[in-house]
């Protein structure tokens, strides 16, 4: 089983790549192939500058070409070749990250049914959001499983707060919170248990 990590922060290293990596270790433990992707480290860039290509073909069609080039058509088959994946996402003015909003609004290019999208993409989700509930974190929360109504099951999803556990958020340094990776073992067998059912059977 390949389960991708993503984290959509605007910073190289803190809280969310740091609990993707102690996710995707747990889940290493259990026999996964594990792959961990910074979209610090890629371009992806927002829709602007086209001609709504992508809604230009007939239904059961591909999309047409999207006049942009960066890495999203990458990222997007890098989750289709995945059988599970975890997108960490900060808050920001309570709000999900621009990175996250400018792949999510891009998705649209990428598949050409809405059965497609389900089939390849969005059963295999699940979601960290990292912000702070004074910060508008749970409804950055309701925010990110808006892309993903009408699904069943839905995606396993973690809320965490740094004020929670009495931390400053900008050190990115959440996951030495022992009660926290606790949390995140939860999650873990969560994920675990979502990806043997979608398996049919145990790892």
């Amino acid at each position: 089983m390949k389960t991708l990590g993503v984290a959509f922060s605007a910073r190289k290293e803190g809280n969310c790549p740091r609990s993707l990596q102690y996710c995707l270790e747990r889940l290493k433990e259990r026999g996964y192939e594990t792959e961990l992707i910074n979209a610090y480290d890629h371009q992806i860039t927002p829709c602007s500058h086209c001609g709504y290509e992508c809604f230009s073909s007939q239904k059961g069609e591909r999309p047409g070409q999207c006049p942009l080039q960066d890495d999203v058509p990458w990222l997007y088959q890098k989750c289709k070749e995945s059988d599970l994946s975890i997108f960490a996402i900060p808050t920001y003015g309570g709000h999900l990250s621009g990175l996250y909003m400018a792949f999510g609004e891009r998705g649209q290019s990428q598949f050409s049914s809405w059965e497609e999208f389900q089939q390849d993409f969005s059963s295999k989700v699940n979601l960290i959001i990292i912000g702070n509930l004074s910060s508008g974190g749970d409804m950055a929360l309701h925010e990110a499983l808006s892309d993903f109504y009408n699904l069943n099951p839905l995606p396993e999803t973690l809320l965490l707060s740094a004020r929670e556990w009495g931390r400053d958020s900008l050190k990115g340094d959440l996951v030495e919170e022992p009660e926290l990776r606790g949390r995140l073992s939860q999650f873990v067998d969560l994920i675990d248990r979502k990806g043997k059912l979608k398996k049919g059977g145990p790892n």
